[in-house]
């Protein structure tokens, strides 16, 4: 028997214990950052005749005109990816009721979740996403690029392009140091901030409120879950970004860069430095984020080719999936997302 309980206790709530790999997004820190912003999340353990055997987080989003949509983030996450076609039919049957019980408790216009499942049967009970859709600072990316760093450095930088060994040479000829920050990690909040704002002025895109920064530093240090990476040249620190460490991976989640130092072409040297230190940590994955493939994120092509300029490879994640409670609104969100992708 299949059954999706709600977890109040995080003692109780272990997505590494199904899958090693399981994404940071559906850590219980990551619902208490999104709590910190006045979101509403729920936790729900996944039982088969009593037994855990998988979990997910679900993430709620305030819209305009008292709307929402809800949000599970690559998830929900099961034990096993090849219990037989009936089960995960049952599964999944017991999955959408469940769904349509949290919409309707929390008046959703729609659930989206990434479930890396058969698709003939997730098409049976639910909408799948259009590539337009992927485009907001509320879902994750369908394309991520992992280096994978469980190897001797000398192979790694044999598997790096030419150029990128060549800007690490160059950026450490000219001077630049990079100093790697993994206790008092507060103590830099005001150095992150502000090449991060920077980054985001000059790029056109908006930041979460300086506090919900200043929450995931605090959380990350209390935790010992995270580290930073500070480039510097002439006493100065020009270029940061914050690894989070979750299961087998490092993860880059923020980053800044003041593009006053951009001839000094440093980007790949802290990048190397954050990989030689997450492989030091005993990670085997190094998650540099999005990237654009085929006609999906056109404007990640630039920062693409330079993830890809590491080696790694593609991690392509299955079609996203929305169960839908009101068409009207619906068709209405739908339309906005569409319309600003012809931007």
């Amino acid at each position: 028997m299949i059954e999706i309980r709600e977890i109040t206790n995080s003692n109780d709530y272990n997505p590494l214990s199904i899958d090693k790999n399981a994404s940071f997004t559906q850590a219980w820190f990551y619902g208490e950052w999104q709590e910190a912003m006045g979101r509403k999340v729920g936790r729900f353990a996944i039982l088969n005749n009593s037994e855990a055997v998988g979990f997910f987080q679900f993430i709620k989003y305030l819209l305009p005109f008292g709307q929402n949509i809800i949000y599970i983030p690559h998830a929900p996450l099961l034990r096993s990816a090849k219990r037989d076609y009936e089960w995960r039919a049952e599964f999944l049957k017991t999955f959408h009721d469940k769904l349509v019980e949290i919409a309707k408790a929390e008046n959703a216009i729609f659930v989206r979740f990434d479930f890396f499942g058969d698709e003939k049967i997730l098409d049976e009970h639910f909408t799948r996403v259009p590539s337009y859709g992927y485009r907001s600072v509320y879902f994750q990316p369908k394309y991520e690029w992992v280096l994978g760093i469980n190897k001797p450095e000398s192979e790694l930088l044999n598997d790096m392009s030419q150029k990128g060994r060549y800007d690490i040479r160059l950026a450490e000829n000219k001077g630049v140091t990079v100093k790697i920050v993994d206790s008092g990690l507060c103590e830099y909040f005001e150095d992150f901030y502000g090449l991060l704002s920077k980054t985001a002025k000059r790029n056109n895109f908006s930041l979460h409120p300086k506090s919900y920064y200043r929450n995931i530093f605090a959380d990350c240090e209390k935790n010992k879950n995270a580290f930073l990476t500070l480039a510097k040249y002439d006493n100065k620190f020009f270029a940061t970004h914050l690894l989070l460490i979750f299961g087998e991976t490092a993860y880059s989640i923020f980053g800044g860069f003041d593009d006053a130092f951009k001839q000094l072409r440093a980007s790949r040297l802290l990048h190397w430095r954050g990989i030689i230190e997450a492989k030091n940590r005993g990670c085997k994955f190094y998650n540099f984020g999005g990237v654009s493939s085929g006609d999906n994120y056109e404007s990640y092509k630039g920062i693409t080719e330079f993830k890809k300029s590491f080696g790694g490879q593609v991690m392509a994640h299955q079609d996203s999936h929305d169960l839908i409670l009101k068409p009207i609104w619906y068709r209405l969100y739908n339309l906005r997302k569409w319309a600003s992708n012809r931007k």
